[in-house]
């Protein structure tokens, strides 16, 4: 059994015990001591609250975004998505702008 100096098995050794089976110095150990006990039993609280833990399941209008990403296919919407999000993409604001510029000229050339 491994202990600390104060006669105390080491975290290491109490969570092992807790998790699985340990050895009879370490038993006799946990019985006859309160602080140990204590500790062993929050970690099997602990233990058992994680493991009643159930994974949430995916909603499935996320899991067909990801899977069109993974698979790298372009949503359904694309035309609908391009329109809300192209403000966003710096190139095309360049590129927006650059070509109102250019309309802008042609047109005041035209009158000139």
């Amino acid at each position: 059994m491994n202990s600390t100096m104060n006669d105390h098995p080491t975290d290491e050794a109490l969570i092992e015990c807790a998790l699985e089976e340990s050895d009879g110095k370490l038993r006799v150990h946990i019985e006859q001591c309160p602080q140990c006990s204590d500790y062993i039993e929050e970690i099997r609280t602990v233990s058992r609250d994680i493991a009643a833990i159930e994974d949430e399941p995916v909603p499935e209008r996320l899991a067909t975004k990801i899977l069109a990403i993974a698979h790298g296919k372009r949503p359904e919407n694309y035309v609908m998505t391009f329109l809300q999000t192209w403000h966003k993409n710096p190139f095309l604001i360049g590129c927006a702008t650059a070509g109102a510029i250019l309309l802008l000229y042609a047109l005041l050339s035209l009158h000139l």
